[in-house]
């Protein structure tokens, strides 16, 4: 019997999709629940457990922890957006059944988002490694301090970036902190790199959108204290001064169902108000 994955949140109207969905699948499934936003009520998955679908019931926060925790190998992924813009979640819930059938049975359109690798280096030895869907945000946790980063791309020699801090974001996460601290909405399929300072010293210092296939190297100041590495929003690492964070193509795949009803390029007017001139 193949496996299947729900993750979901602890909401009422994603625990009554999950438990529709469990009892729909349970037949021809193995089905392990997980709660994204409750690690006390995640069971203990099956020995052995490789999902051949993964069903995401929440917003895109739970579409990115089920990414993280079990889609980087390329397990299809429905998510249905139970939340509020739903850019990673574009499945509507009243399809979930459509989606499941199509997927199951390679109908399904389905989108590849590049993502990316991280090391962290400290006194020439690696400390930490993660991979990111969205983005990895590094600041300063200390209030009214601009924090100093250098920037080396594919060897060149370092941009110095005084700022609150920097995005390195995926195409995926151009519209999550990337937009918001005024950096590009780039389209998803595209292979490339977003490097947005937050909110820097100097009006000159902009986005940067570089290849994907390039390697990034930032080093910490050597007076920075207090700086944080967040990973898509979900996961910190506390960084010291001269640490170094390169960041590459990643070998993982994440594969999400599209929703074949609507373009991203209508996803952008309707959650973002995009292209919406009503000058006439």
């Amino acid at each position: 019997m193949e496996d299947l994955v729900i993750v979901h949140k602890n909401e009422l109207a994603a625990n009554s999709l999950a438990d529709q969905a469990q009892a729909r699948l349970s037949s021809g499934f193995r089905v392990y629940r997980e709660v994204s936003n409750d690690p006390d009520w995640r069971g203990v998955p099956p020995e052995g457990l490789r999902p051949r679908l993964i069903i995401s019931l929440g917003g895109d926060g739970t579409l990115l922890y089920a990414a993280r925790t079990w889609g980087l190998d390329g397990t299809p992924i429905v998510g249905v957006n139970l939340g509020r813009l739903g850019f990673l979640a574009e499945i509507e819930p009243e399809s979930l059944f459509e989606a499941i059938d199509a997927t199951l049975a390679d109908r399904a359109v389905i989108l590849h988002r590049p993502v990316l690798d991280l090391s962290i280096e400290r006194n020439g030895s690696e400390i930490h490694r993660a991979t990111f869907i969205n983005d990895a945000v590094i600041n300063k946790g200390a209030p009214a301090r601009i924090l100093g980063l250098k920037l080396s791309v594919a060897g060149t020699e370092y941009w110095t970036y005084r700022a609150d801090g920097l995005i390195l974001a995926t195409p995926t996460g151009s519209t999550a902190y990337n937009l918001s601290a005024g950096g590009p909405v780039v389209y998803p399929g595209l292979e490339a790199v977003l490097i947005t300072p937050i909110c820097p010293f100097t009006l000159s210092t902009r986005s940067v959108i570089l290849p994907l296939h390039l390697n990034f190297e930032v080093v910490v100041d050597d007076r920075a204290s207090e700086i944080l590495l967040t990973i898509d929003g979900q996961s910190c690492f506390p960084l010291k001064p001269r640490d170094r964070v390169k960041i590459f193509p990643s070998r993982a795949v994440v594969r999400l169902v599209s929703n074949t009803r609507r373009h991203y390029l209508d996803t952008l007017k309707v959650k973002l108000g995009l292209f919406n001139d009503k000058s006439d």
